[in-house]
């Protein structure tokens, strides 16, 4: 892929930096947190974590070319020392078990499936830590009961409307809308 490819999908990603913030914001703070961004794709929010909350970051994703941008703009921003960068699946991902103080997925659970990434997730996550979630509306409530059901609490969501999606996310592509309607959610949790 080109630089302007990347380009437009950090542009697109940066627009909804700020819910990223405003999630990551209702939990409290924890001294330089071991995080893990899971589907970093082109690290926007990763380089945010980075820039903003940890100086341990473990980003992977199975995109090498996408990462490969990453690593040139952490480099760029004097970031690198911060990240290790992974080309891998999560399920090819090694940890310890309870490792993590947050774990960001952003897509991550919507393209695996919910039911089949959680479990996984919350296994490498710290007990007591923070699991941030951003995933598609449908079927919220099935999803809440499965996230009590994993011992885990809901400490709060965000709701983005299809208004929120063309004007922070899609707008950057300026092109004719075509009425579908896009919802995603994202959720912080607390792990029992």
């Amino acid at each position: 892929m080109t630089p302007e490819y990347y380009l437009i999908k950090d542009n697109c990603r940066t627009g909804l930096i700020r819910y990223l913030e405003k999630a990551i914001s209702v939990i409290p703070v924890i001294d330089n947190p071991k995080i893990l961004d899971i589907g970093c794709g082109t690290g926007v929010t990763t380089l945010w974590l980075a820039e903003n909350i940890s100086e341990s970051i473990i980003a992977i994703d199975p995109d090498n070319d996408a990462l490969d941008w990453l690593q040139q703009k952490a480099t760029n921003r004097n970031l690198a020392t911060r990240l290790t960068i992974l080309n891998q699946s999560f399920f090819h991902y090694k940890s310890e078990r309870d490792y993590f103080d947050l774990i960001l997925a952003e897509g991550f659970l919507n393209v695996v499936g919910f039911e089949i990434g959680f479990p996984g997730v919350i296994e490498i996550l710290k007990k007591k830590r923070y699991f941030t979630i951003h995933d598609e509306f449908k079927d919220h409530d099935k999803k809440c009961d499965f996230i009590q059901n994993n011992n885990c609490r809901i400490v709060d969501s965000i709701y983005l409307d299809e208004n929120i999606w063309s004007n922070d996310y899609y707008k950057q592509l300026e092109t004719e809308k075509t009425g579908k309607t896009i919802t995603k959610s994202k959720i912080s949790l607390k792990v029992k």
